[in-house]
């Protein structure tokens, strides 16, 4: 899980900046310089960076246990693959039309409802193709959490 990578008040600033820029989108004025820059994308990275950030928090630690509590649960019941479909799999399709939706730029209301949970969803993906998911994220989330918590002067 990525608990230490981003504080919480660097994920609030990503937040608050996701919020400002999915609302300047609809401005008439300045939906047309939001358009050049793609500011859709950079929106749903900022909001994996925010819920990245919020797993450090306890709400974060309650969720973290919840989707744990579940992968335990498919596992101990009905067998090891079984768990592996009831959360593995989940995780692997998140990510899958993340990835999918920032390469072709559409991003929609949809991706940034997968950046929103894709920090949780990352961890439940077994294996070496886990640990790589994981491994990229915490990068992505650490580098997008330092930038902006030293624009805010928060560093």
């Amino acid at each position: 899980m990525i608990e230490s990578a981003v504080t919480a008040a660097a994920g609030g600033a990503c937040a608050g900046s996701a919020a400002l820029l999915y609302y300047a989108e609809k401005l008439p004025g300045l939906s047309r310089v939001t358009d050049r820059l793609h500011t859709d994308r950079t929106q749903a990275v900022l909001i994996a960076t925010a819920s990245a950030a919020m797993v450090a928090t306890q709400a974060g630690a309650w969720w973290n246990r919840t989707v744990n509590d579940l992968n335990d649960w498919a596992v101990g019941s009905v067998g090891e693959w079984t768990g592996l479909i009831v959360t593995g799999i989940p995780g692997l399709f998140v990510t899958a039309i993340f990835v999918n939706d920032l390469i072709t730029r559409r991003v929609e209301h949809r991706t940034r409802v997968l950046a929103a949970v894709l920090p949780v969803l990352a961890s439940t993906i077994p294996g070496p193709i886990g640990e790589g998911v994981q491994s990229v994220l915490a990068w992505v989330v650490t580098k997008v959490g330092t930038l902006v918590a030293g624009a805010f002067g928060m560093a």
